[in-house]
């Protein structure tokens, strides 16, 4: 789904957007004519992006674009570094349990400000504005489309122009998250019910490093430093250029003849890119968000039943299953099918919430036939095997499987060939079916076998947000069969473990980050043993860079701009 979705805003950021950050790129050729070549700050940096944003308001925002641009002038109480780790922005610190900032019932979240805060145009910034955030972006009148739980808050109080007191109904597991996109100024916008129309959605009064000077519709938007940014000397740099330019072509001959110096989205391989731009610029990348896996149904198909039982003729049996996973040659499909992916051993592969797991079954095509003659699945005259005393086939059943995906995609197709190869290695007869999105991914009502368990295999790519708890409940947890009592559940695996429900039960019950982590590794622990699916790689995230900026970091979490206040030109 990446390539759809990459660009779209989603519930969890899903942003977009964590193992490490790129390291910063050398010195390379001298700096223009009106940046200071010392280093120490001045200049201006041209960010070329695809499309213009409809405005800056993110709280407003359905395309990714907007954020692209809008972090230059954001600042948030928190934000995401390069490691997955919160970490306060305009906040003091991080709420916790610990040091009083969480109440034992996780229902009271104090957030304390930094002291002598202002907003661009000079007015001090108080817990007040974090008051209005709540107040504009939960009014029903207000087109907000990004609330992030502020339904789940029932006041927040303000006892000093510094401490915001957020009381909440239930708990909010995204607490940390809640005001990092930004936090409005009651004095300078409007009425939450006019958001929509705010002047301030275009020139924004802004906590972030940079406001907006000029907006030239279709052609570029002007950013100067803000004078009144919280970090003393930052941003380093004087000015910001984002420059709309849609043809791709003409992107990276800005690159290639040093009119850009950051490029979002580049279309290139790593490879590529770097030999177009000759030293210029070079794509820097690291492992993103977007997770392949292949994904077994556990029960019996196409019984008008979409439950967890009877199971899978075929799939199952756990033998069965770990000899699919023998028979991948992992280093071949990272190396040569999809080169520049990451390998991935489990859906938690980033993020807070990463658990560094070995792969359980490494590609041992001996290992796979030894664990399918066990299973009773026995090799007939063509290679492919059938059932001579299997688990839950009767005999004669021959080993043939349907692998779906989706169109027109190239690393998948070329994914699920390469697959299709090894598994006839081994004595699995492999179809594949790509569907349009509106199939695979259609709901439940609609039919699609994803949901009610027509199908053996699936092979997709997705991903968790920095806050994944409402996506593992319902993709792993007992409870989020697809069924007719529960047509929006999302384990289509159709996984029954109470030993999973368990640890995932007991991740929703806190907001320790300890707790909780651990508690996902256990789920991805069982994953392993009894494999609903295989993880196999993750896709790469990154954006094309001019060899002298430094102070730039690519952050899965994060947008182009994230860091911008730590850019030098040099």
């Amino acid at each position: 789904m990446k390539p759809v979705f990459v660009r779209m805003w989603t519930i969890l950021l899903l942003g977009v957007l964590v193992l490490a950050a790129c390291n910063a790129p050398a010195a390379g050729p001298a700096a223009p004519d009106d940046t200071d070549a010392t280093g120490e700050g001045g200049g201006q940096v041209v960010l070329i992006i695809p499309e213009e944003p409809a405005t800056l308001n993110q709280y407003l925002a359905v395309a990714a674009i907007v954020r692209q641009v809008a972090d230059a002038t954001t600042a948030g109480l928190t934000t995401v570094d390069a490691d997955g780790n919160f970490v306060p922005v305009l906040a003091a610190e991080l709420p916790t349990v610990e040091n009083g900032g969480v109440s034992e019932d996780y229902l009271t979240v104090t957030w304390r400000l930094r002291p002598d805060l202002k907003w661009s145009d000079g007015e001090p910034l108080t817990a007040d504005d974090i008051k209005f955030t709540w107040e504009a972006v939960s009014h029903p009148e207000s087109g907000a489309v990004l609330s992030l739980g502020f339904e789940l808050i029932d006041d927040i109080e303000t006892p000093d122009p510094l401490t915001a007191v957020v009381k909440y109904n239930a708990i909010n597991q995204a607490y940390l998250q809640q005001f990092m996109f930004g936090i409005l100024p009651r004095h300078a916008t409007g009425e939450p019910a006019e958001m929509q129309t705010w002047a301030w959605n275009r020139q924004p009064v802004t906590a972030g490093p940079f406001l907006v000077s000029e907006w030239n519709a279709g052609d570029n938007i002007v950013m100067e430093r803000n004078p009144n940014y919280y970090l003393e000397g930052q941003p380093y740099l004087d000015r910001l250029i984002f420059r709309i330019v849609p043809d791709p072509g003409a992107q990276l001959a800005m690159m290639v003849q040093g009119e850009g110096q950051v490029h979002l989205w580049p279309g290139e391989d790593k490879a590529v890119y770097d030999s177009t731009t000759a030293g210029r610029a070079e794509l820097q990348e690291i492992p993103g968000q977007w997770h392949m896996a292949l994904r077994f149904n556990l029960s019996q198909p196409f019984d008008n039943d979409p439950g967890p039982q009877p199971p899978h003729p075929i799939l199952g049996d756990l033998r069965v299953r770990q000899a699919i996973a023998h028979a991948i040659d992992y280093e071949t499909i990272i190396n040569d099918v999809n080169p520049g992916t990451f390998p991935a051993t489990s859906p938690f592969a980033y993020g807070w919430y990463q658990c560094d797991l070995p792969r359980p079954y490494e590609y041992d095509p001996d290992r796979a036939a030894a664990l399918l003659e066990e299973a009773g699945w026995v090799a007939g005259p063509d290679g492919i095997r059938t059932a001579q005393g299997a688990e839950y086939a009767a005999d004669g059943t021959r080993m043939a499987l349907q692998m779906e995906g989706y169109t027109n995609f190239q690393p998948l197709q070329r994914l699920e060939e390469a697959l299709v190869e090894m598994f006839k290695a081994v004595g699995i007869e492999v179809a594949i079916q790509n569907d349009d999105f509106s199939i695979i991914f259609g709901s439940y009502e609609e039919g699609s076998p994803r949901m009610v368990g027509n199908f053996d295999m699936l092979i997709y790519d997705d991903s968790l947000g920095i806050e994944p708890h409402a996506s593992i409940l319902s993709d792993y947890h007992s409870s989020g069969i697809p069924s007719d009592e529960n047509p929006a559940g999302g384990n289509m695996y159709r996984w029954v473990n109470p030993a999973v429900d368990a640890a995932i039960e007991r991740a929703g019950s806190t907001v320790d980050i300890a707790e909780r982590q651990a508690a996902y590794c256990e789920v991805a622990e069982l994953m392993q043993q009894e494999l609903p699916l295989i993880s196999i790689f993750l896709f790469t995230e990154g954006y094309g860079a001019a060899a002298n900026l430094t102070g730039y970091h690519v952050n899965m979490w994060g947008s182009l701009t994230w860091d911008v206040q730590n850019w030098r030109y040099q």
